[in-house]
């Protein structure tokens, strides 16, 4: 019997042997990948979109959420721009509805709430609000095609109207915010407050909607070009399609945040 407990021991002395240096190899081989990480993190996420996901880990478990939220946005927008623009008949605008509820209204939301997720406070803020504001157009003309919301074409074109104000003055705060980031994002923005005033003095019967839906078609083609540098420069994990960082252009780098702080 003493013989057994003695084997026994034995057994247990070089288990936990082994596994003390498994732990030890395994905490030596996670301090040498972190350190790794961090500075492949230095050298690839620095030309980030919208310049927030910075200090997003490489190895972050969720994609870039914004290339397709703009991407929701702009082919909406490109869509009602048409009509706006009297490129095709009113009488087909209800082709809005589909793309409004599902890419620019839910694709979009989701995208802004991935925003919260990777650390883009610009992102979040901006797509879940317009991909409300999808959801809510959307909605407001399928009750009318419904006739569950009744209203005459001038009441319904002031409806619109006043909700387009009201993004016009939230947009504005987007386009102050903008100068922080990226010419691109600047231009987005400043077509977007552009395209938001001509729409909201076409609806309450001031203008026409054509001026409007030009800039607004003007609009979809920057949030494309966003969209389509901000997924291809994250396949390849360097600038393939610039986006204009304010640091680099002379006339807006006085407005480019201070650089954070590294920590090792």
């Amino acid at each position: 019997m003493r013989v057994r407990m003695d084997f026994g021991s034995n057994l247990n002395d070089n288990t936990n042997n082994d596994t003390s240096l498994r732990s030890t190899d395994n905490n030596a081989r996670a301090s040498l990948e972190e350190l790794v990480e961090k500075d492949i993190e230095r050298k690839f996420f620095r030309w980030a979109n919208m310049n927030a996901t910075e200090s997003t880990p490489k190895n972050f478990p969720f994609p870039d959420p914004t290339s397709l939220g703009l991407a929701g946005f702009s082919a909406t927008t490109f869509i009602l721009s048409i009509f706006n623009a009297k490129l095709l008949p009113d009488s087909v605008t209800s082709g809005v509805i589909g793309p409004g509820f599902f890419y620019g209204g839910a694709a979009q939301f989701i995208a802004g709430l991935m925003c919260f997720v990777t650390r883009n406070s610009f992102g979040f803020v901006a797509l879940t609000s317009y991909g409300a504001f999808w959801l809510a157009v959307s909605t407001l003309i399928t009750l009318q095609k419904e006739n569950v919301l009744v209203f005459t074409e001038e009441e319904s074109n002031r409806v619109l109207g006043i909700l387009l104000v009201s993004y016009a003055i939230f947009s504005l705060y987007l386009w102050i915010g903008s100068f922080a980031h990226s010419l691109a994002l600047i231009i987005i923005t400043s077509l977007l407050e552009t395209t938001l005033i001509l729409l909201s003095l076409a609806n309450l019967g001031v203008i026409s909607s054509i001026p409007g839906g030009v800039t607004g078609i003007m609009l979809a083609s920057a949030g494309w070009y966003m969209s389509a540098a901000i997924f291809i420069n994250e396949n390849f994990r360097r600038t393939v399609i610039p986006l204009g960082e304010v640091q680099n252009i002379p006339l807006l780098r006085q407005f480019a945040p201070y650089p954070k702080k590294e920590t090792n």
